[in-house]
């Protein structure tokens, strides 16, 4: 007797479920002892001699990047309902975009910011909503390296309100658009490959749809169509 579809669909579900309190846990395990030797080392620096300067701020940086990745596996691995509210997408735009400036002008790059009048409220979680714009940013300056153009923005549709994110990189090739929300799937010096997984997330959790534009030596455009709050 072979198994019928929606038993494999629900043990399918069930391993991913087993897979996420996995990682979950893992993650948490990795993030408390880190935690630790983060303050340890930062109170030694101060009455030590021989931790000061630039090799403490190296430990710093590379144990600041380690708490980074754990964050983005909780975040990818949580199927927890995100918590919304009725919000203007304007308003979380001009919020991160003096971030997402001085990142972009750390690496030659010019940010700009476009906003519509009259947007409607959207139903979101603001702090998830930043996540995925200064991931989306970090990804398009990335792509750009030392020079070009970052726009951010948001507009009214038909059926929605988009946000969007430009880059005027070295695009995307198609075979690779379709690997590049997988986790850890990157092309990347020095990048985990879990910011635009994270990314696709918090988009399937506001019931949002994610389209990607690119030509290549061109740039890319990544818009995110929203739902209206009723």
């Amino acid at each position: 007797m072979y198994p019928r579809a929606n038993d494999i669909e629900a043990a399918r579900i069930s391993r991913r479920d087993l897979i996420g309190r996995i990682a979950i846990g893992v993650a948490h395990e990795i993030r408390n002892p880190l935690t630790v030797i983060k303050g340890y080392l930062q109170l030694q620096g101060k009455k030590s001699a021989y931790c000061t300067g630039e090799s403490l701020d190296i430990i710093l940086q590379e144990l600041h990047k380690i708490e980074e990745l754990v964050t983005d596996i909780i975040s990818l691995a949580h199927n927890k309902v995100s918590k919304k509210t009725p919000e203007n997408l304007n308003r979380i735009l001009e919020k991160v975009y003096p971030d997402v400036r001085r990142a972009a002008a750390r690496n030659g790059i010019v940010a700009e910011l476009r906003l519509s009048d009259n947007l409607p409220l959207l139903n979101l979680n603001a702090e998830e909503i930043e996540q995925l714009i200064m991931n989306l940013a970090y990804n398009g300056i990335e792509a750009m390296r030392t020079s070009g153009r970052l726009t951010l923005g948001a507009v009214r549709e038909s059926n929605g309100v988009i946000l969007y994110v430009q880059d005027e990189g070295r695009g995307i090739p198609p075979e690779q658009i379709e690997q590049i929300f997988d986790p850890f799937y990157t092309t990347k010096a020095n990048n985990t490959g879990l910011g635009l997984a994270v990314s696709l997330s918090i988009v399937e959790r506001h019931q949002g749809e994610i389209e990607i534009i690119s030509t290549i030596g061109a740039g890319s455009v990544f818009k995110i169509l929203f739902p209206v709050v009723e």
